[in-house]
């Protein structure tokens, strides 16, 4: 006894303390962001989204609308400054940008300005007008520096194109579908974005959301940004882990109980399971920085693989048909089930999504764990073992029907392959790769999302990324792309930085265009009105360096970034409908279309090709390793049932959910993996009663852990959890008929 106990010890401490090295070297970060999951996508529009949109992790938003909005955005001003959070919507003032572009006046003349200019007339009535409007900030900033009004057209024309915002006593004001409210934009640190402390601060600012709303009657607080999608992800994650490891580990402990009726029973499938999960721990801190707390939850599901390998070990044991461990049979079957699960789901480590790779890593390094820990550690328990008549019972009763079963093995397969090939027909599966089943948000929050989105005025909008050798041939190639969607649509709207700064190409040819008008007297009423006769055109043009080195600066660099080998911008479009701008958009080199959603969605429609073919490549390795072991007749036979069960699986998934998804064929390689070990474990041990009572434990227990995944609120674990589980519904009725006698014994 006290050689066994000190194994077990031993054992356990070795793996705590290289989980406690692989933790230290590699300090690992959790996260439940489920946009972080998702892979890069073309390399330049990656790193345009790295360089403009990484900051917007960061940020979170506010909005407020009532009668006490007012009241209740400086409280709420207030105690985001307590707590030093901190408003990053800094516009420069009209006397900032005044002085930023009065330098480089009459080379940047605004649109309108430019359209009033070829008429002396009409600038006339356009100049008095603009004189004559009390308060008008822009030609008060600007008067003193150009008397032509030209700067203030400028600042007065972009502003109203690329500001939908205004400032009212200072705070940020939006009308939006004759409501008004009052924002407030700011930016978290990054160490906020972890697991816990996104839960608390998110907890903390809904707290004080709640104390407004109770302080001030008639208002409507609104709140989005990542942190409250990060916040409700981990929390349900954490939640499903605990409920869902926690019912399947009493469900396993119950069924162990049962056939054993030892509790050194449970202990030995306890400390399989632990030995497992901690294996694949630490594989996966070692070889990941970022873990997903998703990935944590289909981990559970190594509870159901790594158990088999007990129950087959415990009821060989038990059976005492060797004074000491394993019958060869199990010795080999146990062998051959590790070598082809791991051979399935080393497939995932090529994928691209995050969370596959670790997944299929994290399984590898469990079954690897728990395979030693049933070949050199549950042995030495043998004299403990035995088995309950009860279900020595169950088991008899359950080889009659098995070989009732298998003795009309020929027109049972024939029957389900024909109703299967009949309900492919009468109902083809289809597949739904869109992004949304990543998402396990609350409605709430996406209708907040939706909210703020209209606010920012980014809902029905479509952003283009460019990209150019230079900043002028970046200037130039904005304009020209621009000038072409005004001839699709001249009304309709883009936010981008060429309205703040022209290509030198264009910022001469508006000194030309003053010059000109200049001459022609368009512009003496000006110098009749001041009294002061005008500038030079000969100022310099305004160039990126000089703006980078202005107040302008950060707004600039939100909007255009150059680098050493390349200069890249992004613009926001509305009113050009998505073909016309794909159209466009595919004529020319260095412009991409960036939309995430669709982008991704493509992407998962490439990773659940990836998952077939790995289907398809497991299926091919299990023959080849059956023809091996066994004979190729038997290998047939046994990838025929392979075959019936997921196809059947696909098909009944596709029919509850409507479509597949990726997280379907995720869970139809796990389902191989299991079929394999029931497969393998049937054509060696046969229909002996230790052996089907060991596959029927292995059956409820999975079925039970994965049962309880497809009540998740995620869709994709929803969809792995019912694949799974129906899959092993149809394997555990249908390996049975796998068993013949091999022609030749090996």
């Amino acid at each position: 006894m006290t050689k066994r106990i000190t194994v077990i010890v031993g054992w356990f401490s070795s793996l705590i303390l290289l989980f406690a090295a692989a933790f230290w070297l590699s300090k690992p970060t959790f996260s439940a962001d489920m946009f972080s999951l998702l892979p890069k996508s073309h390399s330049q529009i990656a790193h345009a989204e790295d360089v403009f949109f990484q900051q917007n992790a960061n940020r979170i938003m506010f909005s407020f609308a009532g009668n006490n909005k007012n009241k209740a955005f400086d409280d709420f001003q207030k105690w985001l400054d307590v707590n030093e959070i901190k408003s990053t919507f800094n516009f420069p003032s009209v006397n900032d940008l005044a002085q930023t572009f009065s330098p480089f006046k009459h080379a940047l003349l605004s649109g309108t300005y430019k359209q009033i200019l070829n008429e002396k007339t009409t600038f006339e009535h356009y100049y008095l007008e603009q004189l004559n409007q009390l308060g008008n900030p822009f030609v008060s900033a600007t008067l003193s520096k150009d008397t032509s009004l030209s700067l203030a057209a400028f600042i007065e024309d972009n502003l109203r194109q690329s500001q939908l915002f205004t400032l009212e006593q200072g705070r940020l004001t939006r009308r939006l579908k004759g409501i008004e409210y009052r924002v407030i934009l700011a930016n978290l640190a990054p160490e906020y974005l972890g697991v816990n402390k996104s839960i608390d601060l998110a907890d903390t600012i809904i707290k004080q959301i709640n104390i407004l709303n109770k302080t001030y009657p008639d208002l409507s607080i609104t709140y989005s940004g990542v942190l409250f999608h990060t916040a409700e992800n981990a929390k349900q994650a954490k939640y499903e882990m605990s409920l869902f490891g926690g019912i399947s580990l009493l469900a396993l402990i119950v069924m162990v109980f049962w056939v054993f009726r030892r509790l050194n029973s449970i202990l030995l499938a306890s400390f399989t399971v632990l030995s497992a999960l901690i294996g694949g721990a630490i594989a996966m801190v070692l070889l990941f920085n970022t873990i997903h707390l998703l990935t944590l939850v289909f981990a559970v599901t190594l509870i159901g693989i790594a158990i088999d390998y007990a129950f087959h070990g415990m009821t060989d044991l038990a059976k005492k048909e060797h004074e000491k461990g394993y019958s060869r049979g199990t010795q080999s079957a146990l062998l051959l089930s590790l070598i082809t699960t791991t051979l399935g789901y080393l497939c995932l480590l090529g994928a691209p999504l995050t969370l596959l790779s670790q997944v299929g890593v994290f399984v590898i390094a469990g079954l690897v764990s728990a395979w030693l820990f049933t070949v050199l550690v549950l042995p030495l328990w043998q004299s403990t073992l035995t088995l309950s008549p009860p279900s020595l019972l169950m088991s008899q009763k359950l080889i009659q029907v098995f070989l009732h079963c298998n003795s009309l093995k020929k027109p049972i397969l024939i029957t389900l392959l024909a109703l299967i090939s009949t309900l492919f027909l009468i109902k083809p599966i289809s597949f739904n790769d869109d992004v949304k089943l990543l998402n396990a948000s609350p409605e709430h929050l996406m209708l907040n999302e939706k909210k703020h989105l209209l606010l920012l005025g980014q809902w029905d909008s479509q952003i283009v990324f460019m990209f150019a050798d230079s900043d002028e041939a970046l200037l130039q190639k904005q304009e020209q792309f621009l000038n072409r969607l005004t001839q699709l649509n001249p009304n309709f709207k883009h936010n981008s930085i060429s309205h703040w700064l022209p290509s030198l190409q264009k910022q001469r040819h508006n000194q030309v265009l003053f010059e000109q008008a200049k001459n022609e007297g368009t512009l003496d009423i000006a110098e009749r009105v001041t009294g002061q006769a005008l500038a030079s055109t000969k100022a310099p043009l305004l160039t990126y360096k000089t703006l980078a080195t202005s107040r302008f600066k950060p707004l600039l660099l939100s909007q255009m970034v150059v680098e050493k080998e390349q200069s890249i911008t992004w613009v926001s479009i509305s009113g050009i409908s998505s073909d016309q701008l794909i159209n466009e958009v595919e004529k020319n080199n260095g412009i991409y279309l960036y939309n995430k959603p669709k982008q991704i969605s493509a992407l998962l429609s490439d990773y659940r090709e990836y998952l077939l073919l790995s289907l398809v490549l497991a299926g091919f390795i299990s023959w080849l390793l059956f023809s091996w072991r066994f004979t190729i007749r038997i290998a047939l036979l046994q990838v025929t049932i392979l075959s019936v069960v997921v196809l059947g699986m696909l098909w009944v998934c596709n029919a509850i959910q409507g479509s597949l998804s990726l997280f379907n064929l995720l869970g139809a390689l796990l389902v191989i993996a299991l079929a394999i070990d029931y497969l393998v474990f049937y054509q060696i041990n046969k229909l002996e009663p230790k052996n089907v009572l060991a596959i029927s434990l292995s059956a409820a227990s999975s079925m039970w852990v994965f049962g309880m995944l497809s009540a998740s609120d995620t869709p994709a674990i929803f969809s792995f959890g019912l694949s799974v589980m129906v899959g092993i519904l149809a394997i555990y009725f249908l390996s049975p008929l796998s068993v013949v006698k091999p022609q030749k014994e090996q």
